[in-house]
């Protein structure tokens, strides 16, 4: 990690702002109670913005494929937020083989995911394109820094993808096989 100016810390800070104001708009049904979300993937999440934020005020290419990339996590960032991550915030009870009937709410969410499989799938594969394209004009105009940025995301995403999601599915199971049928 590099130092940051109190300017670019003022600066990230309204840009996250912004974009979760611009992604919390979206729309999609909102749960019926909100749950917490993973703090370690919070902090990863705010830090790719982070970066992602200061590319887009590059100038030509790297700034125009950095503000894309943003416009396509807009709304697959709310949809994580609304559904695919609460439920990751069991893990540490589950693995200490604690299960209550209040954890229900995970198995609505995991049920989602299987659902919106597909739709969820499309929107991490206009990412990809979009990081894709973000590495060849980073490349084209040797930004060094925003060429890694962008390769450090896509394997993000990835991690999402095949670490992530599936898990979700998996404590979904887990909590329907122990809970009660009528929960």
């Amino acid at each position: 990690m590099h130092p940051r100016s109190p300017k670019i810390l003022t600066l990230v800070a309204f840009s996250v702002t912004a974009w979760i104001t611009v992604a919390v708009s979206q729309p999609a049904p909102a749960p019926a109670v909100a749950h917490p979300l993973p703090q370690a993937l919070i902090f990863e999440h705010k830090e790719t913005l982070e970066r992602l934020t200061i590319l887009t005020k590059r100038p030509g290419e790297v700034g125009i494929k950095a503000r894309e990339v943003i416009a396509v996590m807009k709304r697959h960032s709310a949809r994580e937020q609304e559904f695919i991550l609460p439920p990751l915030t069991l893990l540490p009870l589950l693995a200490d083989g604690k299960v209550t009937p209040d954890m229900a709410w995970a198995i609505t969410m995991a049920d989602r995911i299987k659902a919106e499989r597909e739709e969820i799938f499309n929107e991490r594969a206009r990412i990809t394109d979009a990081l894709n394209a973000l590495v060849v004009a980073a490349t084209r105009t040797h930004d060094k820094e925003a060429a890694e940025f962008a390769e450090a995301a896509q394997a993000d995403s990835f991690s999402d993808a095949e670490l992530l999601e599936p898990a979700v599915l998996l404590i979904g199971e887990y909590l329907r096989d122990k809970l009660p049928a009528g929960r």
